[in-house]
């Protein structure tokens, strides 16, 4: 997955950029964070490159704009029970923290499938808080039966949670969704824009220079998969949550 001028489409579980949050914080003195009870991750034995903090990550629930920066700032303590499934060895190594515009997030290395839970400390305004989930990690496997781009057919492309490296950028774009699965939702985004444009259906044309972001759930064990399509400089990145 390339840091900068992406062309191309990969699956990955979350936006990541690097921090840059406002400098107001609003008062909360009643502040609650947690994390889902139970999350859900992909391992790709066959393709090690998805299964990287990049593309797995958990956010907390209470933390946003006003926070965030303040939060990351203390640090944070992350620990897994099972670290043969996730490890969190050292910061920076096999976890790291991440914030977009919205939330904070926490980016793990999956090691194998399985299933661990995962804890994390931190402190905001002088308070220590702990939020825990329940993770089960299992086999990755392609989100989509058939994904037709101007008509040829690039299936095959995303075998692998890493996704393809084949420019999409402008084109008319056509999902037929796996046994079990279903496309949660497309947005697409324009460099400058205050926010994204949510897309009906199951099909998106994307306009030059622009950016469009697919979900897809697996129906039956929840797990969410999310693809990129754009020909940006990753700079011009939203930093929205879809």
């Amino acid at each position: 997955m390339k840091k900068s001028f992406l062309k191309g489409a990969s699956i990955f579980l979350a936006s990541v950029l690097t921090v840059g949050m406002c400098s107001a914080y609003s008062v909360n003195a009643k502040a609650k964070f947690s994390l889902p009870k139970k999350t859900t991750l992909s391992y790709d034995k066959k393709d090690n490159g998805g299964n990287g903090f990049y593309t797995n990550v958990i956010y907390i629930k209470g933390t946003n704009r006003s926070n965030s920066e303040s939060i990351l700032r203390n640090g944070m303590k992350v620990k897994s029970s099972n670290k043969k499934v996730i490890s969190t060895k050292t910061f920076g190594k096999d976890y790291y923290l991440i914030a977009d515009n919205n939330q904070v997030g926490i980016g793990v290395k999956l090691k194998k499938t399985g299933s661990t839970k995962i804890t994390a400390k931190f402190k905001y305004r002088g308070k220590t808080y702990s939020v825990k989930t329940t993770v089960k990690v299992i086999k990755y496997s392609n989100p989509f039966k058939k994904i037709v781009v101007d008509g040829k057919d690039y299936t095959s492309d995303f075998k692998n949670k890493n996704g393809s490296e084949i420019s999409f950028t402008g084109r008319n774009i056509k999902i037929t969704p796996n046994k079990n699965w279903r496309v949660k939702s497309i947005y697409t985004y324009k460099p400058g824009a205050t926010k994204m444009k949510k897309v009906k259906g199951s099909s998106v044309t994307i306009p030059t220079n622009c950016r469009a972001f697919i979900t897809m759930e697996n129906k039956k064990n929840k797990l969410i998969e999310k693809v990129t399509f754009d020909e940006m400089d990753t700079t011009e990145d939203p930093g929205f949550i879809f």
